[in-house]
């Protein structure tokens, strides 16, 4: 066969092997080695000791997704999870469920005890929330006047109030005995995430005057609970997930974005 005068000749073996051991030489010659250091072992610290003492995780499989757990006050300190249309309360000794609580016709969002651990409220989707007596499991209060999702439950330290923030932009203050509105705290200007009231662990009685609240209107703002409108706004710059009154109500803190 012809080979047109136009094309390049072939390269012969020996010239490919060469270019092939003349690349090699060119990648040896940028090569660099890593360098390698072995791992330290975990010291003998406060913090390194404490973390010794945990165990492996328990897992524990709900019907829907969690959307919220909570710890009673009292010993030993057994916990509530939140999830679907259900709440299950399990034994901090057992680890295991031993009550279940199912009076409710949407997703439950939150939860929240009592300072004495017999009671519980619970919301829901559809901006209802539930008080139930623990030892019966019977539903004790209905609170019924947010028009959407309430995603923040809190009693008073002495029980007599509940607090109840909502998607509808509202913090709402209830009479537990009369299961009814006391006052209604307008100014967020987005869904309120959080909820805190003073009062410090223990002292469990009607002296409380402050509630804090935290919304996706980038702001926690502090009420004095007999006026309408907020004493203190802060601007935190994100949409707030939480927030803290410290005791004494002189420090407050959010939680927001990263």
């Amino acid at each position: 066969v012809a080979r047109s005068p136009f094309l390049a000749p072939l390269a012969s073996p020996p010239t490919l092997r060469a270019r092939a051991r003349a690349q090699r030489l060119i990648a040896m010659t940028d090569y660099e080695r890593v360098p390698v250091y072995k791992a330290r072992r975990p010291g003998s610290s406060s913090e390194a000791a404490a973390w010794r003492k945990y165990t492996h995780p328990l897992i524990f499989r709900h019907k829907g997704t969690p959307t919220h757990v909570e710890f009673s006050p009292v010993a030993p300190h057994d916990f509530c999870v939140a999830s679907s249309l259900q709440v299950d309360i399990f034994s901090s000794r057992s680890n295991a469920v031993y009550r279940t609580l199912t009076r409710f016709k949407d997703t439950v969002c939150c939860t929240a005890y009592r300072h004495d651990g017999k009671m519980l409220a619970a919301s829901d989707e559809r901006g209802v929330t539930q008080l139930f007596d623990l030892g019966s499991r019977a539903v004790m209060r209905t609170m019924r006047g947010h028009t959407k999702a309430v995603r923040a439950v809190r009693f008073s330290p002495d029980g007599g109030r509940l607090y109840t923030g909502s998607d509808d932009m509202l913090v709402s203050c209830w009479d537990v005995a009369a299961e009814e509105t006391v006052r209604t705290f307008e100014g967020h200007t987005d869904v309120v995430r959080c909820l805190r009231v003073s009062g410090a662990a223990g002292e469990h009685t009607g002296a409380h005057r402050l509630v804090l609240s935290g919304s996706y209107d980038h702001t926690v703002q502090l009420w004095d609970v007999s006026a309408p409108r907020p004493v203190m706004t802060v601007r935190m710059g994100e949409p707030v997930e939480d927030c803290v009154l410290l005791a004494g109500g002189g420090v407050v803190a959010g939680a927001s974005g990263n």
